[in-house]
Order: structure tokens, then sequence, then C-alpha cells
């Protein structure tokens, strides 16, 4: 077999009681492929996760590793897959004790069993910690102990479950860069869950949203930004503004049946708008366009932070250099078509 391994998903029903928790009809993961699953909480990541190791089998349909059905029958490829949980999950031992246990179970000599849990602990700069006991550890060392777990069984498939939940911001990006420099470099298959868009596009090929248990749309980073394929998916790449719109027969974008400075070739008809509050830009009221009224006013990392009441509520990013907006003032507002994308219906 290759150094890395494919996955497929076929005809996927699975259910918790009388509830259906997933639905999915097809999925395909290439070789060497890194696939980010981003969906909000309760849609089924976790239990997508599961399936595809092993760990429970579908309701009804199929998963297969390298044409081979996980269940029953592919416990030989199952122990090629690296799966790496939400939760720690570690003993009251020491890290490295908690990194050898996969190696262990597979029946890895000790003097082997060490010098790779060491190598994977190293890895992920936290070899120092290998004597300390784990249940000492801060959160983001024990992110680290138990993706360096899932690293030391030299996997193919690597399952990666939402690995920086509960981390603050600053140890958020440095463990997310880390996990990009290690990967670069290795030879697996790379499925991981998140949230979180920033997430998500940081360490994918491809693009998976999956909202209540269905594929919504599946795609390369830079076409699900650019193009997502219903609102739903618009406010989980992070689009701060997802509102109803209408092409009129001239072209016009209306927005509560108002100009707001964009036009299309699309056929007249109802749209959702999506737009970054980059995209807003605010001048004095002027006839005819889409009003709204400054309620809120903040600073923001680098930014003014506008909420904009009117028949639709807006929010603005604008220049930290230029003075805001004052509350109670009214403004025409006008969308960058540049920043600014327009979804069917």
């Amino acid at each position: 077999m290759g150094s890395r391994l494919s996955l497929s998903l076929r005809g996927i029903r699975h259910r918790r009681g009388p509830r259906e928790v997933l639905a999915i009809d097809g999925l395909d993961i290439a070789a060497g492929e890194r696939l980010a699953v981003l969906g909000p909480n309760g849609a089924g990541k976790t239990t997508l996760l599961r399936l595809m190791a092993g760990l429970e089998a579908p309701s009804a349909g199929v998963v297969e590793i390298d044409g081979v059905p996980t269940a029953p029958g592919g416990a030989a490829l199952r122990r090629r897959v690296g799966y790496a949980t939400q939760q720690a999950g570690l003993l009251s031992t020491t890290v490295r004790r908690n990194v050898e246990l996969p190696l262990r179970w597979r029946g890895v000599a000790g003097g082997a069993r060490r010098a790779a849990a060491l190598a994977a602990l190293r890895r992920l700069g936290v070899v120092h910690l290998a004597d300390r006991p784990a249940l000492s550890l801060s959160g983001g060392e024990a992110q680290r102990v138990s993706l360096a777990r899932a690293l030391a069984l030299d996997p193919r498939l690597l399952l990666l479950d939402e690995p920086a939940a509960g981390l603050d911001a600053e140890a958020r990006r440095s463990f997310l860069d880390d996990i990009a420099a290690l990967l670069a470099d290795r030879a697996m298959t790379v499925v991981h869950v998140s949230h979180r868009a920033d997430e998500a596009l940081l360490l994918a090929d491809r693009v998976a949203v999956l909202v209540d248990g269905a594929l919504h749309q599946l795609a390369g980073p830079s076409r699900v930004l650019r193009d997502p394929c219903d609102a739903t998916v618009a406010r989980l790449v992070g689009y701060d503004n997802v509102i109803p719109g209408r092409i009129d027969r001239d072209g016009e974008l209306l927005v509560a049946g108002r100009p707001c400075g964009i036009r299309s070739d699309r056929p007249p008809g109802d749209v959702t708008v999506a737009a970054w509050a980059t995209a807003v830009r605010l001048a004095p009221p002027r006839d005819g366009s889409f009003e709204a009224t400054a309620e809120h006013v903040c600073v923001g990392p680098g930014r003014w932070e506008v909420v904009l009441t009117g028949e639709q509520t807006v929010r603005a990013h604008l220049p930290l250099a230029g003075a805001p907006p004052q509350p109670g003032d009214r403004y025409a507002v006008r969308l960058d078509p540049e920043l600014t994308t327009l979804i069917s219906g």
C-alpha cells in the first residue's frame, strides 16, 4: 500500500435513537488530501470522524479506507489511523507514557515505544514535558500531547477533532501554525473538523460544510469564501452581513427596496446579499439610497466597529484613523462590490 490512505463514504445514514444525525450520500477524500469539515456545534462533525475512524459503524451505508470497509474486517487499516479527540483525555501518568499507550496496545517493544513517543513530543515542541504528570499540563500543552500521541503511531490517515478547542487566541494561533508546519512535510491524509472558519481554511485543500448532518458545500477554501452556496454557509465562513436583496429590471441591487451601489448582470429577482463588514461604505444621506442610523460604535482591533439599523441591520468596520460615526447619525449605506457576493434566492 502507499504511504497515504484514501477515504470514501457512500450512502451514509446514522441515527442516535429516533434522530438521524448524519445523511451523506457520497464523500471521497483522495490519498494525501487535507479536508476540513466546517460546521456549527451539533452539526455531526465528531460523529463523522468516529465513523471514519471505525469507532462506530454507520446505521446504513459504508465507510471505506483504500477500498476496504472499516467495519467489519478493516482492523488492519484502522491501525494506520491516528485520531486526536477534542478532549485530550490524558491518563494520570507521565506525558511520555500517555504518548506510548497506543503503541503498547499494538505490541510495539519498549525501546521503540519510547523513541517514537519522544520523537512525536519533539515535533510538537513539548519533549521537555515528557516526565511531567500529564494531569498537571495546561490546556495548550495537553492538546499538543494529545496530537503527539496520535502522531506517534505514524498514521497514514490523521483525524483531528477541534484540536485547538478551549485555547486562548494566542495559544490557538501558535498551535495551528505548528500543526500546519508539521503536516507540510508529512505524507498523510488529514481530516480536520472545526466550527471556526479560520481554523478550517488554514489547514485545508478542500472544505466540506456540514449543517444538520448534511453536506451543504464541498469546494476549495477560496471558492467557499468567494461563492458560498447559501446563507448558512455565508454566515459560517464569517460574512458579517447576510441580508435579503433584490435585483431590479435595470440590474441594480436593492436592499430594503433602495440602491446600495452595486449592479449585477443576474436576472431580476430575489437574492441573498453576503457582505463583509469591510465592504460597507458610509456617506451623507442622499435621495433614493438605502439609509441606516448608527446605533452602536466601539473600537476594535485596528478598526471602528459600527452597527447601523434601518429596514436592515448592517455591521461596518471602518478605518481606525478616521473619525468614528456618532450614534444617532444617519448615513447612506453603500457596498463595495469586490467585498460582496450575491447568492441566488
